[in-house]
């Protein structure tokens, strides 16, 4: 028999001789006797479960909240799950009740109250009541930000806000942010457009479409700590809201400012950091630098790397294969293939002796030892001995461990009292 993790209050369980999947409370009760097709851990506090080659959703009681009667169905976000029924597409809540009846050729989950729909090679959104708050009519959505998403329609860009009104009409040729993970647009009051087809002489507007700032410029990306990188020719600077060069173009290559410091790239190819008045920081020495994350950043040279604070101060010197910023200001290293614990004073907690360490969890972070897992503290003390062959993080003072194949059992957190609940 097989365990499965998800949310503690209730497992997954698959009897493998009979291919059957059924639940078990923490006391190894059967809360659900296997019976399913197929199953999955709990999400929000419901499990999807499959029969007959339909899908539907159970509680953390066992009930059946959503009858198996769907072809797919997508885990809760929000409150609301997606379904998926003869090719289209619509929500249930956690009560069961079909608050959009699938209708659409494909969905996304819902964040922030709002889910975009898609139909006829068409995105829009709608509400949790299923309420269309922008009919599908745009060719693109990009994520919000600022308040503001980034709309495409007939070859063009503008602006919507978070009650679908189109407060600055598709008439762009480029946008800001459009196509990266996170969009910036707007997050510092300014949004970057272009009418260019090659994008140059990009403009600045405000929320209201006008036209704040306009430059004759290379390219130029969005505002970040009050300033935005341009190019000049080969050079790179940075200006500020009214359009001063506060940092005149003088570098190879640059990053944006994050945390009042930007990387900077010398004619040697060398990185470094200056500060928003454009004084250098940290001498161009690097091979590669990364972003600041409260107060240090990663350096490297060659395959090695190493971390520094705002003034330079080296932390960790490079000679380190992979470095990981940890929670309660710990940082895992790896050196000659070994991983151990360092401090942001750049103690070593634990000399690097661990086959992989993975990220903390209710105070204790999983280690791998000769093909076994344990547990550490963030003192880097053994709290749990390597013996397992397969762990999973802490959750509500449990975690679900495998010693020998297909047999997996809970083990409690030492450090908190287990949540009986």
């Amino acid at each position: 028999m097989v365990a499965t993790g998800g949310e503690w209050s209730l497992q997954l369980w698959y009897n493998v001789k009979g291919a059957k999947y059924g639940f078990i409370d923490r006391s190894g009760k059967f809360i659900v006797e296997p019976q399913y097709d197929w199953a999955t851990a709990f999400v929000e506090g419901f499990g999807r479960v499959e029969k007959e080659k339909k899908i539907g959703f159970v509680d953390i009681t066992g009930r059946e909240i959503v009858k198996p009667q769907y072809d797919w169905v997508d885990d809760f976000s929000e409150g609301m799950a997606a379904v998926e029924k003869n090719d289209k597409w619509g929500f249930v809540d956690k009560t069961g009740k079909e608050m959009v009846t699938p209708r659409y050729n494909r969905v996304d989950s819902f964040k922030n109250g709002i889910a975009k729909v898609y139909k006829n090679n068409k995105v829009g959104f709608i509400n949790k009541t299923g309420k269309e708050i922008v009919t599908p009519q745009y060719g693109s959505i990009e994520p919000f930000a600022g308040g503001m998403a980034a709309v495409y329609k007939n070859g063009k860009w503008g602006f919507i806000d978070q009650t679908g009104k189109e407060i600055i009409k598709p008439q762009y040729n480029s946008v800001g942010s459009v196509g990266r993970p996170d969009a910036t647009y707007f997050i510092e009051g300014l949004a970057l457009v272009a009418n260019d087809q090659s994008d140059r002489n990009p403009l600045f507007i405000d929320k209201t479409g006008k036209v704040v700032l306009k430059t004759r410029y290379d390219y130029a990306f969005d505002f970040s700590n009050g300033l935005a990188l341009f190019s000049k020719g080969s050079k790179i600077g940075f200006i500020d809201k009214k359009g001063k060069e506060v940092i005149k173009p003088q570098f190879t290559d640059a990053q944006s400012f994050n945390e009042g410091m930007a990387a900077i790239m010398n004619k040697e190819r060398k990185w470094g950091f200056i500060d928003k008045t454009g004084k250098v920081i940290v001498k161009p020495q690097y091979d590669n630098v990364f972003d600041f994350q409260d107060g240090i950043a990663i350096v490297q040279n060659g395959l090695k790397r190493g971390l520094i604070d705002k003034t330079g101060k080296v932390i960790l010197k490079p000679i380190y294969e992979k470095i990981k910023l940890l929670d309660g200001g710990l940082i895992m290293v790896q050196q000659s293939g070994k991983c151990g614990l360092a401090n942001r004073s750049g103690s070593v907690i634990v000399k690097p002796k661990y086959d992989d360490i993975k990220t903390f969890s209710e105070g204790l972070a999983a280690v791998e030892l000769k093909e076994k897992w344990g547990f550490i503290n963030k003192n880097g003390e053994i709290i749990i001995t390597p013996q397992y062959a397969v762990v999973n993080d802490f959750k509500n003072g449990f975690a679900l461990v495998q010693r020998e194949q297909w047999k997996y059992h809970f083990i409690s957190n030492p450090l908190l009292k287990p949540n009986k609940s």
